[in-house]
């Protein structure tokens, strides 16, 4: 269910900047910190250690960007999934979730800020994030996420009617936006995050699968195919793609295969009427509508599939329908130039989690679908804690012992399957 053909070049890798892989693991090598995952977490924790003063390495099994750090639609939000601030206290307690919500409300500037420091080019727009809602039930869900993150401090502004309607280009009954956030070319954002921390002296290794973790008397030794590293502190950022490297760790979270598909550049005229200062968006919907533009002034958007069979074809004609649907500007049903596919993690309780899964051995992700930004900002907090510059009780999150999901494999199965219920709740809605 969850293979993805990850070296066909998609939207993004096409619009991106080549890059060179970086070699593989053929040595025995020893450093301070190692990270094992290639993605926004791992990049981002491996710099977050190299600032600190540590040496650091880092595996990944293909190629960075191969996974859903490169694949997924470039969203870049501080916003929780699904959930307001102060339903993290309850959950956290009040200083847990005072440094979550910090952390959230800020991983969108971490995320653009990284950016401007090391120079990279990854097509970044900052104009805000949207949350429109087609209900009065999503309305009043809005309307408190609007007004806890003011309370907060963040700049937010709230929408009326008219203007959320003017702004994206389809009616809604009103929305907030979110000033910091806004969306990128996810892809460019690895290479060049990858490119940059190797340049700040982290040693990365790709096509380099972890296969054995050992316990030594430094710390751990991780073994590849051809090569091994020992560290004092492993950091496994592996999230979707978790396997059997630590027995049980995959089963604390649910994959779910989501696909991207994007428009061919749309006119001037369409564009001076849909996202109207060029925003991200993503809707309340159950089954989520979300887009943004690239570049080039695609429309990009995803979904999700039941079943997976001729799931090109389909996907390219639900995208297309749904953009017809929500934009009249388009005047018709736009032609899907871009189709691709990728695997992301959620969790029952849509938070981020930090495993210690044994000393000196900590899993950290999880984000169910606020990984972009969020795996930056929690990221170099991993890298900070795994160098000694934070304790437990300092990071934005408890950490705690494996939560497995209980009955894992019927909640992967419903979770993959669930979006045809979703589908007819809209309907009714």
């Amino acid at each position: 269910m969850f293979e993805v053909d990850w070296k066909t070049p998609h939207l993004w890798r096409k619009t991106s900047k080549t890059r060179t892989a970086s070699p593989s693991l053929s040595d025995a090598l020893e450093t301070d910190v190692l990270v094992v995952g290639g993605g926004f977490t791992g990049l981002a924790a491996a710099l977050g250690a190299r600032d600190s003063g540590v040496n650091v390495v880092l595996l990944e099994g293909n190629e960075i960007g191969s996974a859903a750090s490169g694949r997924n639609n470039g969203l870049v939000i501080s916003h929780h999934s699904k959930a307001a601030p102060s339903e993290f206290k309850a959950i956290l307690g009040e200083s847990h979730a005072e440094r979550l919500n910090s952390l959230v409300a800020g991983a969108a500037d971490v995320a653009f800020g990284l950016m401007q420091r090391f120079g990279i080019d990854a097509h970044q727009v900052q104009e805000g994030w949207i949350q429109p809602a087609h209900t009065e039930v999503t309305l009043a869900r809005a309307r408190q996420f609007h007004d806890e993150w003011k309370a907060f401090g963040a700049q937010v502004s709230w929408f009326d009617q008219a203007e959320i309607s003017r702004r994206i280009g389809s009616p809604y009954l009103g929305g907030w936006m979110v000033h910091n956030s806004g969306h990128i070319n996810p892809y460019a954002m690895t290479v060049g995050l990858a490119d940059a921390i190797e340049r700040e002296g982290v040693r990365i290794f790709e096509n380099t699968r972890a296969t054995r973790l050992e316990k030594v008397a430094r710390g751990w030794k991780v073994h590849g195919a051809q090569g091994s590293v020992a560290a004092r502190e492993v950091i496994l950022a592996t999230n979707a793609l978790t396997d059997d490297l630590w027995p049980g760790l995959k089963r604390t979270m649910i994959p779910l295969k989501v696909f991207q598909a994007a428009t061919e550049p749309l006119t001037p005229d369409q564009r001076a009427q849909i996202l109207i200062g060029n925003p991200a968006v993503s809707d309340m919907h159950n089954d989520l509508r979300y887009f943004h533009y690239d570049r080039d002034g695609r429309l990009v958007s995803g979904a999700t599939h039941v079943f997976w069979h001729d799931e090109e074809a389909r996907g390219r004609a639900k995208v297309a329908a749904m953009l017809k649907n929500s934009f009249k500007a388009l005047g018709g049903e736009p032609r899907m130039a871009e189709y691709w596919a990728g695997t992301f993690a959620v969790v029952p309780d849509l938070k981020p989690h930090l495993f210690r899964l044994a000393p000196g051995l900590v899993f950290g992700g999880l984000y169910s679908g606020r990984g972009v930004a969020a795996g930056m900002a929690l990221g170099q907090e991993m890298g900070r804690w795994a160098a000694g510059r934070r304790t437990d009780a300092e990071m934005p999150l408890p950490v705690t012992g494996m939560a497995k999901v209980p009955f894992h494999p019927v909640a992967v199965q419903v979770a993959n399957r669930v979006h045809a219920w979703h589908r007819v709740k809209d309907r009714f809605a």
